[in-house]
């Protein structure tokens, strides 16, 4: 929620000249300098500085050491910087191009990147970290049940306002299940009651509704809605989204989430009048502040009980054999115990994950409500940990008991930047003991290409994975040898698509035409694996009503259920495979995990080709079943922004539990907003 109301204008310019300007320099470049550059500045940025240095862009520094050096440059040459990404002892800072130029070659730098728009922005960037508002929806009833509130279900869209209206007259009931989004941080400043209603007829003087607040089954205070505020939107026409405001009732923090009820008392309306409600909610002001209390809640969610496949319609989660290690006693491998960390869109809190979903923790700065209003995330978590509930068994994930984090790092049209999927990669470093973070799940890519040795995604997705976190990222869908960050760090698990042709056989199966391959600059094969990435089908309630949806009709299943395509429907199908194994084997370190699965990887196939799919097609039986411990990875040399020597350390012959670098004092920093669209989710695709 780094954002505020006030919207500034320059950004669609600036967006626009950015991002035509990028690929003019693109395409000037000499095709030995987008490979490679001896300076400490990307190419482009260099392009950008010769053709317009006093524009200003969004840069990501990473520094030689942990000196705050780099910093004050920055501000000496009239830049800000604007987040603190400590995981590769870096920070994100807007100033000029000419500035960035001259940053680069302070002996505190190691390399200055593009952080800058290279997709149309349609939601205009809406300020810095103060005075951020959201809004959360209640996703369930609470622990009193509504009595007599017709249609109540209704009411609860996970999308929040949905055109249906449940009624109530004389009733009581209360409502529960808010999935708050907070940005780590921040502290809530204002709390407000958020309906969106109306009603059927004109109140009277003595009619009033009631709200009361609990927190931990305690009564917080009580608001009376009069008549005056309930008439303003009296008719169907006029219903509308109101907000009251409860902040002096309590002194609110991020932890009271994790038990809140509203409930709404309407015993005052008279027997003839109703309000029709379409949706209840809580707005949420925060401001950056000492609040350390999180709303996020761990799951004690286990399973030892076969999973129903008689009339599973999925068929990726039989192609690669996760159907085999469910129903095995007395393990029973459904993912139960192990949590994903979903960098993504974020994610619905839907009856097919529940409280498996432990929350959502936002780290993108445009202005957006609290709930996936993208459906970019939501679909790929029910790929990744369906459990049926709500399809009665016809589409499952490959989890269907994992625990869910959804970092939420895109806006409402699924843009984003790298530096806030560093500052997420970040967050979930510094958090993986507390929510036993074992993977990753980053289906997405740069639109910038860039070395291995100098993006900053690669450095922090190396970071994770020194540490003991399995990443898992999308090949990307451009259908050719381009690999873009984090695809192309030779550490990670790249994961290719396949055509299924919705078969459980392979014999009729095929590298998608859009997943891209190649060779990392080791000289190693990525993708490293590939799963059923076409025409897959999952969960995405009321998508009609998400940007996804509304800007891709055709791929509507249902109201309910939608059919995509690419990379990032792959990627989840993996890192399901990786919680399984490692639900088997809990001690399995991410190089352990990385050779299992490529080692017992499906290779006899009739469309296997090496140099498209790498080690081979995803078989959970057999990685399950398998016994090597044997390492991947050994003896590649990490990227060199992780370098604490002139001589490249490589993985394996240094003690890399000491890579957490700790984080500079910020306390002096001039916060302010970045720019926010060189990140897209390239791994979708729409072709036919």
């Amino acid at each position: 929620m780094t954002n505020t109301t006030v919207h500034h204008n320059y950004r669609k310019t600036f967006t626009l000249f950015i991002a035509a300007l990028i690929m003019v320099a693109t395409a000037l470049l000499p095709a030995s300098a987008r490979t490679q550059t001896s300076a400490r500045v990307h190419p482009l940025i260099l392009q950008l500085a010769a053709q317009a240095p006093n524009e200003t862009i969004e840069v990501i520094v990473q520094k030689r050491d942990k000196s705050v050096d780099a910093e004050t440059v920055v501000q000496q040459l009239g830049g800000i910087v604007t987040k603190d990404l400590h995981i590769i002892n870096g920070f994100a800072a807007r100033l000029t191009a000419q500035a960035a130029q001259q940053l680069g070659t302070h002996a505190s730098i190691n390399w200055v990147s593009p952080d800058a728009a290279v997709q149309q922005a349609t939601v205009q960037q809406a300020g810095g970290p103060n005075n951020a508002k959201f809004t959360t929806w209640t996703t369930k009833i609470g622990t009193v049940m509504p009595n007599g509130f017709s249609n109540a279900n209704n009411v609860l869209s996970p999308v929040g306002k949905n055109g249906t209206y449940g009624s109530g007259g004389k009733v009581k009931g209360a409502f529960g299940g808010f999935m708050p989004e907070y940005t780590p941080g921040l502290s809530i400043t204002k709390l407000e009651v958020a309906l969106r209603f109306y009603t059927a007829k004109t109140l009277g003087s003595t009619e009033s509704v009631k709200v009361t607040p609990y927190v931990g089954g305690a009564a917080v205070s009580t608001i009376t809605l009069s008549p005056t505020q309930l008439n303003q939107v009296l008719g169907a026409p006029k219903a509308s989204t109101l907000y009251f405001d409860i902040s002096s009732l309590r002194t609110w923090r991020w932890s009271d989430f994790k038990t809140l009820e509203l409930l709404i008392d309407q015993s005052a309306l008279s027997s003839t009048s109703a309000v029709f409600y379409d949706a209840l909610g809580l707005r949420v002001t925060a401001n950056t502040g000492t609040d350390t209390s999180s709303p996020l809640v761990m799951s004690s969610s286990t399973s030892n009980t076969a999973v129903d496949t008689s009339v599973l319609s999925n068929v990726f989660n039989k192609a690669v054999r996760a159907t085999d290690v469910w129903n095995e006693a007395p393990t029973y491998l459904q993912g139960s115990g192990v949590t994903v960390a979903l960098i993504d869109s974020g994610v619905f809190q839907t009856k097919n994950i529940g409280l498996r979903i432990l929350g959502q923790v936002n780290f993108n700065s445009a202005e957006h409500t609290s709930i996936d209003q993208y459906g970019h995330g939501t679909f790929l978590a029910g790929i990744l940990a369906d459990d049926g509930t709500q399809s009665g068994g016809k589409y499952i994930g490959m989890s269907p008991q994992v625990n869910l984090l959804s970092l939420r790092v895109s806006d409402d049209n699924g843009m984003s930047t790298e530096s806030d999927v560093v500052n997420a990669m970040q967050w979930v470093n510094d958090n993986k003991a507390t929510y036993n973070i074992r993977v990753v799940n980053m289906s997405l890519n740069s639109s910038v290409w860039q070395s291995y040795n100098t993006s900053p995604l690669d450095a922090a997705a190396e970071i994770l994975w020194f540490n003991g976190i399995v990443v898992v990222t999308s090949a990307g869908n451009n259908g050719s040898a381009t690999l873009y960050p984090p695809a192309n760090d030779p550490f990670v698990i790249t994961v290719g698509a396949t055509n299924d042709v919705s078969t459980i056989s392979l014999s009729d199966d095929s590298v998608a035409s859009f997943s891209a391959f190649g060779m990392d600059e080791t000289g190693r094969v990525k993708p490293d694996i590939v799963a059923p990435g076409s025409s897959i089908i999952a969960y995405l309630p009321d998508n009609n009503n998400l940007t996804i949806s509304i800007n891709h009709p055709a791929n509507r299943v249902d109201a309910d259920y939608f059919r995509m395509s690419g990379t990032s429907m792959s990627a989840p199908i993996v890192a399901g495979g990786a919680v399984l194994l490692l639900q088997a084997n809990p001690s399995l370190t991410p190089d352990q995990v990385k050779y299992r699965l490529k080692a017992t990887a499906n290779k006899i196939w009739p469309n296997y080709n090496s140099g498209t799919a790498g080690a081979g097609y995803l078989d959970v039986y057999a990685a399950v079943h398998g016994t090597s411990t044997e390492s991947a990875n050994t003896g590649l040399p990490v990227s060199s922004m992780l370098w604490t020597g002139s001589t490249p350390p490589v993985w394996g012959s240094v003690n890399w539990s000491s890579v957490n670098w700790s984080s500079v004092n910020w306390s002096s920093v001039n916060w302010s907003s970045v720019n926010w669209s060189s990140v897209n989710w390239s791994s979708d695709y729409w072709g036919p």
